[in-house]
């Protein structure tokens, strides 16, 4: 009795190789880390080494805001070619971004001798890299609903009736001061963040309570999307407060 139909390779078939996958273009990155001049022992001061960190963690930051404004400028005017060119950008800096900070955190921390203290600092650069990781896929997902959402007035400029433009605006002025806060060591910073998030919360309660008031059978398809992009807007806020509370 077969209990498991036809009997497999394993059992006298013909054993077929594995097919080759090829490697998604997406997560291909081309940087050569042998620039980055890494040693056990490296020359020059450690803090030219911290201060370089920072500043790659500064630009990425940056490009993470840029982008995150790009998809909501294209969700709310309903872009796809804006919306396309979002996942471009990824591509060509963000991911080239993220790669070289961390591989600095990786061998700064785990390869040099550094002291608890400058430890640290590489340490928390790599958990401000991972949370700015997040917020750049975050940024994808919302470029990824542009063309299941519909606002009412997409050919006015800078506005939408969901005040998506100013909540990005802000979230994104928030990731800076975030990011600003660890690069500079000013925890002024910090606190700004912190309290943005209040503006970003009645942004966050009052779309949510217009999109319930306004839902019906006809537009809950779209009613969904505008909510996705109001929750990712959301949620890169919030990380950007998490980064904040770990430098007070």
């Amino acid at each position: 009795m077969k209990l498991f139909g036809k009997k497999g390779a394993g059992s006298g078939g013909a054993k077929k190789g594995i097919e080759k996958v090829a490697r998604p273009d997406a997560f291909t990155i081309k940087i050569d880390p042998a620039k980055f001049r890494l040693a056990t022992k490296p020359e020059g001061p450690v803090h030219e080494q911290l201060e370089t960190l920072k500043q790659k963690l500064t630009k990425l930051s940056s490009n993470v805001e840029n982008n995150l404004m790009l998809v909501i400028r294209a969700s709310t005017k309903k872009n796809s070619d804006l919306a396309q060119s979002a996942f471009e950008f990824d591509k060509e800096y963000i991911q080239k971004g993220k790669f070289e900070v961390e591989y600095l955190c990786l061998a700064y921390s785990c390869f040099q001798d550094l002291g608890e203290e400058n430890k640290k600092v590489v340490d928390t650069a790599r958990e401000i890299m991972q949370k700015l990781e997040v917020i750049g896929q975050y940024a994808l997902n919302i470029a990824d609903k542009t063309e299941y959402v519909q606002l009412a007035n997409i050919e006015v400029l800078h506005k939408d009736e969901y005040d998506l433009k100013p909540m990005g605006d802000i979230t994104a002025e928030m990731i800076k001061k975030a990011v600003e806060a660890f690069a500079s060591g000013n925890s002024k910073h910090a606190s700004e963040t912190l309290d943005m998030m209040k503006e970003i919360d009645e942004i966050y309660e009052k779309a949510v309570t217009k999109l319930r008031d306004e839902v019906t059978d006809q537009n809950i398809t779209n009613s969904t999307g505008i909510l996705s992009v109001v929750e990712h807007v959301k949620m890169s806020a919030d990380i950007s407060c998490d980064i904040s509370r770990m430098l007070l």
